[in-house]
């Protein structure tokens, strides 16, 4: 004989899908969409501004003025530099380097051979304890060669505040993002409330209390919400899957380039959980308050 056991789960009022979500489901998939590319822009623009930091500070730059007896003096320049402390690295340009910095604003070959042209050398600084620009130039005066040494402190400057504005802009598009999504959710859950008022209605009469009236938004709206990440998520990652594939070696230079890593990959799993989380807690605090009014 067989005995009828009640189920723990009492079926929801609300479905999990239906045909009216339709147009809400894609606002939130492009919402979550926007958030995930924004987000990788964001850890690009930090690595990018991390590396454009190190390369900045860990070179300088030496330019031999001395017109007369030039190689003489860029082999005795190279050779104090090298023995300097605190230099890891020293790499002579040579007359044709020098010409190819010109040529973009002389014209090519409007450059006479016997044109007296300043030479490049350059610096890579010991990481642990870089030499100082001033100790550079007084070996360098003291060598009796006439010489200026950058240290790129202008060009570091730039490229912080560069970095910084990249920065600030990809955190506040990817808050607006997400406000977005917020307040999607909360606008889709009063409307669902409100056309289902004559059920919230009855079961406020059969003693359903408002945690589990919110309790079936919760649901819905928490299934909705992963969903719609999880294409989001998948349609950002191919997006940023083929900006990888299809961008230069340069392009990294001077704009944050998408990497799909380890993070980069947890970012996109990250999106949908929290995207169900958010809805389904948006949902729940918006029915409750929401029948807390109308008391």
């Amino acid at each position: 004989m067989t005995r009828n056991v009640p189920d723990p789960t009492p079926p929801s009022m609300l479905p999990l899908r239906s045909k009216e979500d339709g147009p809400l489901f894609f606002v939130i998939a492009i919402i979550i969409f926007l958030a995930c590319v924004s987000a990788l822009i964001t850890r690009a623009a930090f690595v990018s501004a991390a590396s454009w930091r190190a390369d900045l500070n860990g070179a300088m730059t030496v330019q031999i003025k001395d017109a007369k007896d030039q190689d003489r003096k860029i082999e005795r320049a190279a050779k104090l530099l090298r023995a300097l402390p605190g230099i890891k690295g020293v790499t002579v340009y040579d007359r044709s380097h020098a010409k190819a910095l010109l040529e973009p604003w002389l014209g090519k070959g409007n450059i006479p051979d016997d044109l007296p042209l300043p030479m490049i050398v350059g610096l890579q600084l010991d990481p642990q304890a870089p030499a100082s620009k001033n100790a550079i130039q007084l070996a360098l005066s003291a060598g009796d060669i006439n010489a200026e040494v950058d240290d790129h402190r202008r060009w570091s400057a730039e490229m912080n505040n560069a970095a910084r504005f990249l920065q600030i802009f990809s955190l506040a598009a990817l808050s607006l993002l997400v406000s977005a999504s917020i307040a999607v959710t909360g606008f889709a859950t009063r409307a669902s409330l409100a056309a289902r008022r004559d059920v919230v209605n009855t079961l406020h009469l059969a003693g359903a209390f408002d945690h589990y009236i919110a309790e079936q938004f919760e649901r819905r709206f928490g299934a909705l919400g992963l969903r719609a990440g999880l294409m989001g998520a998948a349609l950002a990652g191919l997006v940023v899957g083929a900006a990888q594939l299809l961008s230069s070696g340069g392009a990294g230079l001077l704009l944050p380039v998408f990497r799909l890593d380890m993070l980069g990959f947890g970012i996109l799993v990250l999106a949908p959980v929290l995207t169900a989380f958010l809805g389904a807690l948006t949902a729940r605090m918006t029915v409750l308050s929401n029948l807390r009014e109308q008391e």
